[in-house]
Parts: C-alpha cells; sequence; structure tokens
C-alpha cells in the first residue's frame, strides 16, 4: 500500500471535529481540537499541491530573472544570474523548498530594488505574488 499524507491526514481531521470535539467537556479542549484540524487539513492541502506549486513559482520567479538586466539590482545579479535554470536536487519537497527559499529571497531583494527604480517591475511583481497566494490559497471553510 502506498501512502496517501494528504488523505490521511484530511482523515485526521474529520476525526477529531466529528468525534473527539463533541466529546469533550471543556470549551477550550473543544477549541484546540478544532484548531489542530483545521490545521491538519492544511497540511494535507499543503501536502497534495506542495511540490508542484513551489515548482510553478520556481519556474516563474526564473522566467522573470531571464528578462532583468545587470543594472537591475546590480548587488544580486550575479545570484539571479546562478539560480536561473537552477532545479532543485531532487523532489523532495524539502529540495525543492531550499530552491524555492533562495528564488523568493531574491525575488525581494529585486522588489526593494524596484519600489524605488521601476514601477512596471514593481507591479510585475506584485502580479506574480498574486499568482504565488492563489497556489497556495488553502481552503478552511
Amino acid at each position: 500500500m502506498i501512502p496517501q499524507p494528504s488523505r490521511a491526514l484530511a482523515d485526521l481531521a474529520g476525526k477529531l471535529v466529528n468525534d473527539i470535539a463533541p466529546e469533550t467537556s471543556s470549551t477550550y479542549a473543544a477549541a484546540n481540537t478544532g484548531m489542530i484540524a483545521m490545521l491538519l487539513g492544511a497540511l494535507a492541502q499543503d501536502a497534495e499541491r506542495a511540490v508542484a506549486s513551489r515548482m510553478d513559482d520556481i519556474d516563474e520567479m526564473q522566467r522573470l530573472f531571464t528578462t532583468l538586466g545587470r543594472d537591475c539590482d546590480p548587488d544580486n545579479a550575479e545570484a539571479r544570474t546562478r539560480y536561473v535554470g537552477r532545479q532543485p536536487a531532487s523532489l523532495r519537497l524539502g529540495d525543492v523548498d531550499a530552491l524555492h527559499q533562495n528564488g523568493m529571497a531574491l525575488l525581494i531583494a529585486v522588489h526593494a530594488w524596484a519600489e524605488d527604480h521601476d514601477p512596471d517591475l514593481d507591479r510585475s511583481i506584485w502580479r506574480l505574488l498574486h499568482r504565488h497566494t492563489e497556489r497556495n490559497r488553502l481552503d478552511l471553510g
């Protein structure tokens, strides 16, 4: 049997909400049970799409970085050049996260520079960040 973490986490969240929380006599314990269930639900959603959404972010950041000249945030131009075309060491989430975090740090630096020097780039980065948040939005309702 191949484990399905997202399904297991969702099942645990459902068990907490439907079976355990109603049996607690303490409002505090019931609230904590609900919060834990919500966290498990969020983890289930992220487990299902984590690598794909991070890779989409990485691809989008790399595409943006290829359009930037060396005069854009010159302190980080060389690091951006090295980042473009890199792939994670593996498709394990930790390796994908490491490359993603590196790209986000470079993006933040470019964004800080763009706020003062390039309004079009600033707007482009805001649009990228909007797509990033949409990819990672959690359905907790």
